[in-house]
């Protein structure tokens, strides 16, 4: 049960690991994310974002060492094998519940998106079930639709960062001095936040057994990674110099705010158009969070990952009734961040010395055989 039979056919090739793993990583987060680590290391908050981005580069090889320790199987299946049954299956469990939350959290914050900015009548129960009915249709079509969904949405948002153009002509270069004013715990302050925007790489932990050309793994991987900081810094600098300090303090979404003095003749609110577009980037971490969840649960418990997709949007579905104002949503959102930081950052590094130890092992015994 702990290793993995992959067929050929299921298989996809590593290059897809560069726009997979920062799709996961760019969704609702970014869109306010420039305004929460501004509050925490003001101008000096591409210090915070080149902090965050060592740590994440170092996360990424941890987890590709570990991974590489056992080359036919995932997460579940490594714990299974270095722990046993038990505490394989319990921290697996953690996880499925880590990514519902990060799920819902995705879910609802698109939600309030659509509810602030286009329809603040409708009802959240139609949008829930828009969305949950496309993540139903694209996860029963298995991983290779998972993952073609997510690159064909790339291709088809992408687009959207050309749209920076017009706030980078208003920018104020007096935004960003004075430099280095900081003190250094609000820097690291800062990189925590920036932590929290760009979990969702835990997906390689799950997929690496479904990718064929696994010694190129490691270098998209570290690719997607940088894609990702480079997109979250150039928001986050445009916002520190498009927006005053209290304007940038004050909005919840700074990223969607400045899409406001972005006008075409035919189209005098693009912000509105942008928060309806957006729906095709928050859509694959949906898809594949749904993905993850409900294979994680299928090796856990051995039922039909089809079961546990149903009864997962059903919850889902029920849960939105709960986040009916701000404040639990950034409640939610903010736990999901946290527990984030331990599973995505700190576990890996805690189970470095368990991978030195099989790869020392294995190569002692390989060199008793010799």
């Amino acid at each position: 049960m702990a290793q993995l039979q992959i067929p050929l056919d299921k298989k996809i090739k590593a290059v897809y690991l560069l726009i997979v793993l920062h799709t996961m990583q760019i969704g609702v987060g970014i869109a306010g994310y420039p305004r929460l680590v501004y509050l925490e290391a003001g101008r000096d908050s591409w210090i915070s974002i080149i902090i965050a981005a060592i740590v994440l580069h170092l996360t990424i090889a941890c987890i590709v060492f570990i991974l590489n320790t056992n080359k036919d199987t995932d997460l579940h299946g490594i714990l299974t094998n270095w722990f046993g049954s038990f505490i394989g299956k319990s921290i697996t469990v953690v996880f499925i519940v880590y990514f519902f939350f990060m799920f819902l959290s995705v879910m609802i914050n698109y939600i309030e998106f659509v509810q602030v900015f286009i329809f603040p009548q409708m009802s959240p129960w139609f949008i829930t079930a828009a969305l949950l009915t496309l993540v139903l249709y694209a996860v029963i079509g298995g991983v290779r639709i998972a993952v073609g969904t997510s690159i064909v949405f790339f291709f088809g948002a992408i687009w959207m960062v050309g749209l920076l153009y017009k706030p980078i002509t208003l920018i104020d270069i007096d935004g960003y001095l004075p430099m280095f004013e900081s003190e250094p715990r609000a820097i690291l302050e800062g990189a925590k936040v920036t932590s929290f925007t760009i979990l969702g790489f835990e997906l390689l932990w799950f997929l690496y057994p479904y990718i064929h050309d696994k010694s190129k793994v490691n270098r998209f991987s570290q690719l997607a990674m940088a894609f990702t900081i480079a997109m979250i810094f150039t928001v986050t600098m445009v916002s520190i110099g498009f927006f005053s300090r209290g304007q940038l303090e004050g909005k919840i979404w700074p990223a969607l705010s400045m899409m406001k003095v972005i006008s075409f003749p035919m189209f005098e609110r693009f912000d509105i158009l942008a928060v309806a577009l957006w729906m095709i980037i928050i859509l694959p971490n949906m898809i594949l969070l749904a993905w993850m969840i409900s294979i994680s649960a299928k090796r856990v418990f051995g039922w039909k990952q089809k079961y546990f997709l149903y009864l997962l949007v059903l919850i889902a579905f029920i849960c939105q009734y709960q986040f009916d104002n701000r404040y639990y949503v950034n409640m939610l959102t903010d736990y999901v961040g946290q527990v984030g930081l331990y599973l995505g950052f700190l576990f890996p590094f805690l189970l470095l010395p368990f991978a030195i130890f099989k790869r020392v092992k294995g190569k002692n015994k390989a060199d008793a055989k010799n």
